[in-house]
């Protein structure tokens, strides 16, 4: 048997965490003082991922301090700062990063004794020395880097200013979902929300607009040994199979009218209405007037995963997440192999 891989580390000098946390200081000072650590990384090729001095910079949701922000810690040397402006970090960066002398009048907290601290990961390594590039005022770039190393850093920084503002706000929303397109597993990937959900004690339901209402699936077996899931299925089975396509849509209409009461009164925290887009895109239901009964009446942390082919394009610019399935490969196209129990029913 081959030996596992282990995992592979990149080489790099030193890491800085700035707390963006918002306690001791306006997170946006501590957004700036990254940002500003990213430029000066660019302007001395410090953020270039085959460079044994490249300087990590990371927001941290919480470093424990609370006060004296701005915070900002270097790493291995443990060193800790505090009272952090733009010119502190441009000191700290120039006198401590690229110099390895530590700005004392900073200083709050030690790990290590004055001159014990780690040795620098690159000579320990045996890594060529540092060739500083002159220090010059930073000014705006006019082209973008296309140095990859470059590329993937700044991608990097950028995703993870996106999740520290998420984290800040703390804001939640009860989502619309919509899972469409002609590939297999919308109906799949919904129910592995409500699982989820269910798993963590919420109240859910299913509402299947088509699927025969005697229908005996996998998933409404497991929803019945599971217990306390909601499930409705009002259909007379698929559309391109139905003998009476009015008597189809005046199934689905009523659907909607019980599916409303429940989204109103039911008290739920995930409802999924399955193949829901049907009756959008066959004209069964006016659409804008459908999402405007969704906008006036879902309630605000309700979750509401909507699956089925040919989501319109209102109702994909009204959602809050869209998932396309898309065929590549198909056991029953490629292979003529039927639909078998466990996998698609």
């Amino acid at each position: 048997m081959a030996e596992k891989a282990g995992p592979n580390m990149r080489k790099y000098g030193r890491q800085l965490f700035i707390c963006n946390h918002g306690d001791c200081a306006p997170a946006e000072e501590d957004e700036a003082l990254h940002r500003l650590v990213l430029e000066r990384n660019r302007q001395q090729q410090l953020n270039r991922l085959g460079n044994p001095h490249r300087i990590k910079c990371t927001l941290a949701d919480c470093l424990g301090v609370c006060q004296g922000g701005p915070i900002l810690v270097v790493y291995p040397d443990g060193i800790w700062y505090h009272g952090v402006d733009a010119e502190g970090l441009e000191r700290i960066y120039r006198e401590h990063l690229i110099e390895g002398n530590p700005v004392e009048e900073l200083i709050f907290h030690r790990h290590f004794p004055g001159g014990e601290e780690p040795a620098y990961a690159p000579l320990v390594r045996g890594d060529e020395g540092l060739a500083p590039i002159p220090w010059a005022p930073l000014v705006e770039e006019t082209e973008p880097e296309s140095e990859p190393g470059a590329v993937e850093g700044a991608e990097e920084a950028a995703a993870e200013l996106r999740r520290m503002a998420a984290r800040r706000n703390r804001r939640k929303k009860g989502l619309l979902i919509v899972n469409t397109g002609e590939g297999k597993g919308k109906t799949t990937a919904a129910l592995g929300i409500l699982t989820r959900a269910w798993g963590r004690r919420m109240k859910v339901g299913v509402v299947q607009f088509l699927k025969h209402e005697s229908a005996r699936f996998g998933e409404i077996r497991a929803a019945e040994r599971m217990g306390e899931i909601d499930w409705i299925s009002s259909g007379d089975g698929w559309t391109w199979t139905s003998d009476d396509m009015d008597d189809t849509a005046a199934r689905a209409r009523q659907t909607w009218a019980v599916c409303q009461e429940r989204i109103v009164n039911g008290g739920y925290d995930v409802l999924i209405l399955d193949e829901f887009t049907y009756l959008l895109h066959y004209g069964w239901l006016d659409g804008n007037e459908a999402l405007a009964w969704l906008e006036a009446n879902k309630p605000t942390m309700m979750h509401l995963v909507i699956t089925g082919r040919y989501a319109p394009q209102n109702l994909i610019d009204f959602a809050d997440l869209v998932t396309e399935m898309r065929a590549v490969k198909h056991p029953f196209e490629e292979q003529g192999i039927r639909a078998q129990a466990g996998i698609e029913y």
